[in-house]
């Protein structure tokens, strides 16, 4: 029978730039995402990135289709199947409460991103907005008439009290604490996993038959909803987690999972 594997992108196809080359894909990973789909079965991204920072290099590996923002957009092939962006009413509560309390927010949406500094500097943000603008996606850095999204990313002072802030939040969005100063929130009703469900039923395939690789906290949606977890050899944080725990990226670990699932 037919398998569908969703796969996350940062820390899981994507090496990271502490990998010492910077960001890339494996050529083994490129590869065995081929040879699944010749041996009939689909292939999917499923990732926390809005879709306009998915970039071209990865859709050229291809793909049936990508899940993005944490299930708040699916495509399959080139159908938009969902889309739900924030109300406008709570992106402004958002807003103020992260001006509020100086969080410096990432308000991401599938054609264009917010990249909103309210006092809170975070270096490695600026080149990353960069590096977004670089390969075509829109960054606004002031709220505009136009302002909402579909999901954001919270960066904070970990020494200042943003408690009122999280539990206004907790009434629309869940929470994925990243770390201390970083947390990710997706509007209720939406999630990975939720994405993965929607795409089997599209398909009209049992939910046993896909299979969710990933690496980090936020792909622990993935990983409850799916039999076939796997988390990768560098993800150690979610190895406890995981049906399976393959190699580290850079060591073929793609190639290694499927192959041990029989999808390769």
């Amino acid at each position: 029978m037919k398998k569908i594997v969703f796969f996350d992108v940062d820390g899981t196809i994507v090496t990271d730039v502490a990998e010492g080359e910077g960001k890339h894909i494996p050529q083994s990973c490129k590869d065995a995402i081929k040879k699944a789909r010749e041996n009939g079965n689909l292939c999917f991204i499923n990732s926390g990135r809005p879709y306009s920072n998915v970039e071209k290099y990865i859709l050229e590996i291809g793909f049936d289709g990508v899940v993005s923002g944490c299930g708040t957009n699916i495509h399959v092939g080139d159908e938009d199947i969902f889309h739900v962006s924030v109300d406008k009413k709570v992106a402004e509560l958002c807003y103020s409460l992260c001006q509020k309390h100086g969080i410096t927010a990432f308000f991401e949406g599938r054609d264009k991103t917010y990249y909103i500094e309210n006092g809170y500097h975070v270096p490695w943000l600026e080149e990353f907005a960069g590096e977004i603008v670089k390969q075509g996606s829109v960054v606004i850095r002031e709220k505009d008439e136009a302002f909402t999204f579909d999901k954001f990313c919270a960066f904070h002072d970990e020494k200042r009290d943003i408690s009122e802030f999280l539990n206004a939040m907790k009434e629309h969005f869940f929470l994925i604490v990243r770390d201390g100063t970083f947390v990710e929130l997706v509007p209720k009703g939406c999630s990975k996993g939720i994405a993965i469900q929607q795409v089997c039923e599209y398909y009209k395939l049992p939910i046993e038959q896909s299979y969710a690789v990933g690496d980090s906290v936020n792909d622990l949606d993935m990983f409850n909803v799916t039999p076939n977890s796997i988390a990768m050899g560098n993800g150690k944080a979610i190895h406890e987690y995981a049906a399976f725990v393959t190699k580290d990226i850079t060591d073929d670990g793609i190639e290694f999972a499927l192959k041990h699932f029989d999808i390769i």
